[in-house]
């Protein structure tokens, strides 16, 4: 009677546990986790990652057709009002070609179980590319690269962060967004009486740094990195000749003049930058 009553007793907290769990949405591993992406096709299809990551080579007439589909973070928060955590999904995936498309998956535990209840759209790189999405004092926060700011599919230069609500499927917007340049420029200058400078920096992954100065016409700008890993270039239509880790450029007139680095590396580098106006 005793031993059929402490197996009883381990049942009844085995069950409790085993509901709890099921109803933490922070106990669902989304990294290996069977998602509906419409990046796929013009219908969603089940797509199953592992850590995180999902591909698939398809040979065709004559190329092989690649696809993958990868999750690039998941946060959590209270979206409904109900106190208790929702889940929101980034998802990044390519059909082949230089396509990125991003898209967001929001779920809520319903049942014991993790139910999708909203998509978030995103896009193609600048494209309205979703950077980031996060929960903030129970409203949904969007970061998404600026679709309008005609940069080009690859390269955004600027990004919109916005702030929802979710009502049941749909996201309704709070206010305007905000819109941001994601690589300011900061400003250079030199010690009194000297030409140039010497400084270091580190520059993050897929990550650039801007340098504004200003010159007078006929001047001629150098500037030059430690390292091969970082790329150079001077911005608008002045011509630079680009030596070995540097390039070097005779100003056609007076103002000011902007050049980047770039790293497109897997990894931060830490950079020496030697500028000179002489």
């Amino acid at each position: 009677m005793k031993r059929t009553y402490l197996l009883l007793i381990v049942l009844l907290l085995t069950g409790v546990d085993a509901a709890y769990a099921q109803a933490d949405i922070r106990k669902v591993d989304f990294q290996n986790f069977t998602y509906k992406p419409y990046c796929a096709g013009e219908d969603a299809q089940n797509v199953t990652v592992k850590k995180g990551e999902y591909s698939k080579e398809t040979q065709m007439d004559g190329y092989v057709d690649h696809f993958y589909f990868n999750i690039l973070g998941v946060e959590y928060g209270d979206l409904t009002g109900d106190k208790q955590d929702e889940a929101v999904v980034l998802s990044v995936c390519n059909t082949g070609g230089t396509g990125q498309f991003t898209e967001g998956f929001i779920y809520a535990m319903k049942a014991g179980k993790p139910s999708l209840i909203a998509r978030v759209p995103g896009g193609d790189r600048a494209d309205g590319g979703l950077r980031f999405l996060t929960v903030e004092n129970g409203h949904l926060v969007i970061d998404a690269n600026d679709a309008d700011a005609n940069s080009g599919a690859c390269c955004p230069e600027y990004a919109i962060r916005s702030t929802y609500r979710l009502a049941g499927d749909k996201l309704i917007e709070l206010g305007k967004g905000v819109r941001r340049a994601l690589y300011p420029a900061e400003t250079l200058a030199f010690d009194r009486g000297a030409f140039g400078k010497t400084f270091s920096v580190t520059v993050g992954t897929d990550d650039r740094k801007r340098y504004t100065l200003g010159a007078r016409a006929g001047q001629t700008l150098t500037v030059s990195v430690n390292t091969s890993d970082a790329a150079l270039r001077l911005l608008g239509d002045t011509d630079a000749a680009e030596g070995k880790n540097s390039i070097n450029a005779k100003l056609p007139k007076s103002g000011d003049y902007t050049f980047e680095i770039s790293n497109y590396s897997d990894k931060p580098i830490q950079v020496t930058v030697t500028v000179s106006i002489k």
